[in-house]
């Protein structure tokens, strides 16, 4: 009996660790590149549209709403080097190229999206960006 006390105890505290976290999210900067084959190969600076995200924060099971798309995220909890808390999340559907730091204490928040960057093919990239958004929860 005290040992599945003990255990009920240990499994509700891990349940509680990593509870949902819902954060609202505006874009408040965006810049990116895009790549440029008509006067030479390179990476022209490309004007990107602020946009809102939606990001729920459930560790493995965590996700992103963007663009009308339900992007499936990995995230952990880690620290930067002043100790502030941050979330830090890549995508979770074999798509390697969406990155996702979240500063839990300021509500700032990155996301990289670096398709472009991995293409294989010269004449065609996507384009490389990153938005800077102000959260809240």
């Amino acid at each position: 009996m005290k040992y599945s006390l003990f255990l009920t105890l240990i499994i509700s505290t891990c349940l509680q660790a990593e509870e949902l976290q819902v954060w609202q999210c505006q874009s408040t900067n965006a810049v990116g590149f895009n790549w440029n084959t008509e006067e030479g190969y390179g990476w022209d600076i490309k004007v990107v549209p602020k946009t809102n995200i939606a990001f729920n924060f459930n560790g493995t099971n965590s996700s992103l709403f963007l663009n009308s798309e339900n992007i499936p995220l990995s995230c952990v909890n880690t620290k930067n080097d002043t100790g502030e808390r941050l979330v830090s999340c890549v995508r979770n559907d074999t798509k390697p190229y969406d990155f996702l730091v979240l500063n839990i204490e300021s509500g700032q928040a990155s996301l990289s999206r670096l398709g472009g960057s991995v293409s294989s093919n010269t004449f065609f990239r996507e384009m490389v960006s990153t938005n800077i958004f102000q959260c809240s929860s």
